[in-house]
C-alpha cells in the first residue's frame, strides 16, 4: 500500500475522521494548539504501530478497551522521535553511551593506545569498576554539603532551620535546643549574628562531650554527649536509609556538584588515563565538543592508528559523530549526561542514531523537531530528516515552525479550532495548495496574509537615561568567555544565539542563581552578588523585586496531578461541590469531593481512573479502572451535582467551557480567563500532569504567576515559551507579556523564535557558533540594531 489508511478516529477530541497519509514521504501535521494533532500523530498511529509490532514477534496480547477507529491500514512499525527527558534518569547514560559511540572509542584505544600495557576493552569504561574512578565510581562529579544550601536565609534561627529541614535533618532540633543551653547562648538569635565557633559546630559537629537536655514523649533529662553536626548527621542519613524519597530530597536541596578532584571530570581511574591516542586519553576525547572530536579524528595519522581495523573503526566514528551536525548537536560532549539534554536535543539526538542503524520500512514520528533550533539550523534538520525518508521510511512531523512546513511533501491540517473546537481535517495536500485555502489558519499564516505583530522602532519601549540595569561580569559558567552583559529593566529582552552558544548558561546557569543569592538573604551590602559555586557576578539586584524562573518542567509527575491543583483552585471547585445541599445532607465534606482521599476516591485505582497493566518487561499501557470506570470516584460521590455536573464532569470540562460555569466565583473565574488567555482554553481541567507536555506546562506555570498579586519590578524569565504554540497562540503569548512590562516588570526570554525576537525591545546574542566556539557577546540593542550587526547571526532573519 502506498497510504497510510485513518478510518473513524476519534480518540480524544478528534471527530470520526479519515485520511490518507502517503508513506516514503515527509508529512507534516499541523493546527492550532490542541487541535488534535498529537492526538492522530502519536496516540493513535503510534500506539497502534506499537501494539501491532509487539504481537507480531510474540509478546503477550492484551485487552484493550473498543478501539478508538474503524479502520487502520498500510500502517508499518512506528518509530516516536518524542522530547520526553524524563525517559532518562540514570546519570550514568550519556551522549557517548547511547550512541554507542563511545563502545566504539573503547575499541579504538584498546588497539590503539600507547603505553596500555596490560589494558582491555573492559578497563576503557567509567560504568564498570575495572575503569571507573574509584572516587566517584565514574560519575565524573562528588556530592559536597554547603552552608549555603544548608542555611539559605541565614538571618533565621538554628531551630527555624532545622525546621526548613524536615525529611532530612528535622529531627536534629531537639539536639540543637540541647546545644543553647550548653553554650549559653540564645536559640533564637539568627544563624548570621551567631558566633563562628557555635555556627562551625551546628554544621560539623563538637568532638567534646556536652550536658545536653532532651524532651521528648518517651524521655526527658540530661545525658552527657557530642553533638554531632548538621553535616556529619546526613552523611549518616545517606548511609543507612533506603528512601529514595530522602536521599533526593537530600541531594536535590542540600548537596552541590563538584567535578571530581581525583579524575578531575573524566571519569576514569589514573591507569587508564596513562594510555593515550596522540597525547590524548579516552576521557579526554569524551569530554571534548563532538564537532572537536571530529577535527582530531581527522588530523590523526597512520602513526596515531596503526592497524586495519583501527582505521576501520576511526573512520566509523568520523561518520556517525558527523550526523551530529546535521543534528544540530555537534556542541555535545560525549560525556555529557542524559539528563541534562533538553527536550529538542534529546529528540535530535535520536534522530541521529536512527540514522545511524540505517533501518527502512518505518514510519517515524516526530514532535516539534525544530525546537532549540536557531533559523541557520533548520536547513541541517531537514536534510537528516530527508537522509531518514530516502533509506525508505516514511517521515510524519507534529509541528509549527513555518520553515518546516514549507519543506514537507505534504501538509494535514487539523482545527479549526481547539480542544472540542477542533479534531476535523481542515486541509490536506500540498504547501502551495494551503496558502490557497480560506478556511486554515495555518495557510492563512504561511501566504501571510495573518501575521504576528510587528513593532516598529518608535513602538518598542527605549532605554532612557534613567534606565535601571542588571549587570553581571567576569562570567565565566561552561562555555562562556569573561562576559560583561548589561541587561536593561522595564523592557521585554530577548536571548538570542545558536545552539550551545551559552544563552542558557548566562541566564539559567548565572543571572538565576546569583539572584537566588540575593533574595535569600536581602540585606546584602556589596556592590556585587558573588557566589563561590557560579563563575561571575551580579549588581543591579536593588532594582528587582523578584525572579519567576517559569520553567518547561512538569506541573507533577503523577497522574492524579492535573492542571486545576496546581494553579490552586481545585480546593475552591470542591468547596462549592461540599455546600450543595445532598452534600449537606449526606455531610460531605469538601475531603469527600478529592479523588486522592480515602473518602472518596476510587479505592481500586486510588483515584488515577485507569490502571497500569505491564504487558511486557519493557511496555505497559493505561486500562481504564473497571471500578470506577476512569471517574476516579466512589459512586455516590457522583451524585452531587454543581450546576447539573458532578466532579467527574466538571474535570472532563475545557478551561473555555468551563469559564460560564463558574461566572458567578470571582476566584476560579480569575484563574481560568488567564489560561484561556494565553491559549490554554482546550486543556481539561482535570487532564493528568503527565499527559502534558513540556510547553503547556510552562503555559500554566505562568499562568499560575499571573494569578497572583505581585508587586512591580519583577523579573519574569521564560526559556522558549513558544514550543508548541500555533502562530495564532504566540500572539496570545505577545499580548500577556507585554501586559506584565507594561505593569513595570522585566521578561527575559530565551528564545530561538523569530517573530519573537524581532517582537522585543532589546536583544542580547551569543555565539558565534555553539560550544568552545560560542560564549561571546556578539549583538546587542534593539532589533533593528542587531539586524544591521554584520557579525550576529539571527540579523538576517529578523523582520
Amino acid at each position: 500500500m502506498n497510504n497510510i489508511e485513518v478510518v473513524g478516529a476519534r480518540i480524544h477530541n478528534l471527530k470520526n475522521i479519515t485520511v490518507k497519509i502517503p508513506k516514503n514521504k515527509i508529512v507534516t501535521i499541523t493546527g492550532v494548539s490542541g487541535s488534535g494533532k498529537s492526538s492522530l500523530a502519536f496516540d493513535l498511529l503510534f500506539e497502534e504501530g506499537r501494539r501491532r509490532y509487539l504481537q507480531s514477534i510474540g509478546f503477550p496480547y492484551y485487552i484493550e478497551k473498543e478501539k478508538p477507529f474503524d479502520l487502520l491500514n498500510g500502517l508499518s512499525p512506528t518509530v516516536a522521535v518524542e522530547q520526553r527527558t524524563a525517559l532518562y534518569v540514570n546519570p550514568r547514560s550519556t551522549v557517548g553511551t547511547k550512541t554507542m559511540i563511545y563502545s566504539l572509542l573503547r575499541q579504538l584505544y584498546t588497539l590503539e593506545s600507547t603505553k596500555a600495557g596490560s589494558l582491555e576493552f573492559k578497563h576503557f569504561t567509567f560504568n564498570d569498576p575495572n575503569g571507573w574512578c574509584p572516587n566517584c565510581k565514574g560519575q565524573g562529579y562528588i556530592q559536597e554539603f554547603h552552608e549555603k544550601k544548608l542555611v539559605p536565609e541565614p538571618t533565621k534561627n538554628l531551630l527555624q532551620i532545622c525546621e526548613e529541614g524536615s525529611a532530612a535533618f528535622g529531627s536534629m532540633k531537639n539536639f540543637t535546643k540541647g546545644l543553647a543551653e550548653s553554650m549559653n547562648f540564645d536559640v533564637n538569635t539568627p544563624y548570621n549574628k551567631l558566633p563562628q565557633k557555635i555556627r562551625d559546630i551546628f554544621l560539623y559537629g563538637s568532638d567534646e562531650k556536652m550536658k545536653i537536655k532532651w524532651r521528648s514523649e518517651r524521655f526527658e533529662g540530661v545525658f552527657d554527649t557530642k553533638f554531632e553536626g548538621i553535616i556529619p548527621y546526613l552523611w549518616r542519613v545517606l548511609a543507612k536509609t533506603t528512601s529514595a524519597y530522602r536521599i533526593n530530597k537530600i541531594e536535590k536541596n542540600f548537596m552541590t556538584k563538584v567535578t571530581c578532584p581525583s579524575c578531575y571530570g573524566y571519569r576514569i581511574k589514573e591507569q587508564v588515563t596513562n594510555a593515550t591516542i596522540n597525547g590524548k586519553h579516552i576521557g579526554e576525547l569524551a569530554n571534548m565538543p563532538m564537532d572537536e572530536l571530529i577535527e582530531f579524528l581527522k588530523r590523526l595519522a597512520d602513526t596515531h592508528v596503526k592497524t586495519v581495523q583501527g582505521k576501520a573503526i576511526k573512520d566509523e566514528i568520523i561518520k556517525r559523530l558527523e550526523k551530529s551536525r546535521l543534528a544540530g548537536i555537534s556542541y555535545l560532549s560525549l560525556n555529557r549526561s542524559m539528563t541534562t539534554l533538553s527536550g529538542g536535543e534529546v529528540q535530535r539526538l535520536n534522530l541521529m542514531i536512527h540514522l545511524n542503524t540505517g533501518l527502512n520500512s518505518l514510519v517515524f514520528i516526530l514532535d516539534e523537531p525544530s525546537t532549540g533550533m536557531h533559523e541557520i539550523e533548520k536547513n541541517n534538520l531537514m536534510t537528516l530528516l530527508k537522509e531518514i525518508n530516502n533509506l525508505g521510511n516514511s517521515v510524519i512531523i507534529v509541528e509549527h515552525d513555518r520553515s518546516i512546513i514549507s519543506k514537507s511533501d505534504q501538509i494535514i491540517d487539523l482545527g479549526p479550532g481547539p480542544g472540542r473546537l477542533g479534531g476535523e481535517i481542515v486541509f490536506q495536500g500540498t504547501v502551495d495548495e494551503i496558502k490557497k485555502d480560506k478556511k486554515s489558519i495555518t495557510g492563512k499564516f504561511l501566504s501571510g496574509e495573518l501575521k504576528i505583530s510587528k513593532k516598529n522602532s518608535g513602538q518598542r519601549r527605549r532605554i532612557t537615561k534613567s534606565a535601571k540595569f542588571l549587570v553581571m561580569k567576569n562570567v565565566t559558567t561552561n562555555n562562556l568567555k569573561n562576559l560583561e552583559v548589561k541587561i536593561p529593566l522595564g523592557l521585554m529582552v530577548g536571548i538570542a544565539g545558536v545552539s550551545g552558544s551559552g544563552k542558557s548558561s548566562l541566564i539559567s546557569d548565572t543571572l538565576v542563581p546569583l539572584l537566588k543569592e540575593h533574595f535569600s538573604k536581602r540585606d546584602n551590602e556589596e556592590e556585587f552578588i558573588q557566589i563561590d559555586e557560579i563563575k561571575g557576578k551580579l549588581s543591579g539586584w536593588e532594582n528587582i523585586s523578584d525572579c519567576i524562573v517559569i520553567t518547561q518542567s512538569p506541573i507533577g509527575r503523577v497522574k492524579t496531578s492535573t492542571p486545576v491543583s496546581y494553579i490552586g483552585i481545585w480546593d475552591n471547585i470542591r468547596k462549592l461541590f461540599a455546600k450543595q445541599e445532598l452534600a449537606k445532607q449526606r455531610k460531605y465534606s469538601s475531603g469527600h469531593f478529592s479523588f486522592n482521599s480515602d473518602k472518596g476516591g476510587c479505592p481500586n485505582c486510588k483515584g488515577a481512573g485507569s490502571i497500569d497493566l505491564q504487558i511486557s518487561p519493557f511496555t505497559k499501557i493505561d486500562i481504564p479502572c473497571e471500578e470506577c470506570n476512569g471517574t476516579r470516584y466512589t459512586p455516590e460521590i457522583l451524585d452531587v451535582e454543581y450546576k447539573g455536573k458532578n466532579t467527574h464532569e466538571i474535570l472532563n470540562l475545557t478551561v473555555s467551557e468551563s469559564l460560564d460555569i463558574f461566572k458567578d466565583e470571582p476566584t476560579i473565574l480569575k484563574h481560568l480567563k488567564i489560561l484561556d488567555e494565553i491559549g490554554m482554553g482546550y486543556i481539561t481541567l482535570g487532564q493528568p500532569a503527565t499527559t502534558l507536555s513540556g510547553g503547556e506546562a510552562q503555559r500554566i506555570k505562568l499562568a499560575k504567576e499571573l494569578g497572583k498579586s505581585r508587586r512591580s519590578k519583577t523579573l519574569y524569565v521564560l526559556d522558549e515559551p513558544t514550543f508548541g504554540l500555533h502562530d495564532n497562540d504566540i500572539q496570545k503569548m505577545l499580548n500577556i507579556l507585554d501586559k506584565l512590562v507594561d505593569q513595570g516588570n522585566t521578561v527575559l526570554i530565551i528564545e530561538h523564535n523569530i517573530d519573537i525576537l524581532s517582537y522585543a525591545d532589546y536583544l542580547v546574542e551569543l555565539g558565534p557558533e555553539g560550544g568552545p566556539k560560542g560564549g561571546e557577546i556578539i549583538a546587542m540593542g534593539t532589533p533593528e540594531e542587531v539586524k544591521m550587526n554584520e557579525q550576529s547571526k539571527t540579523a538576517p532573519f529578523l523582520a
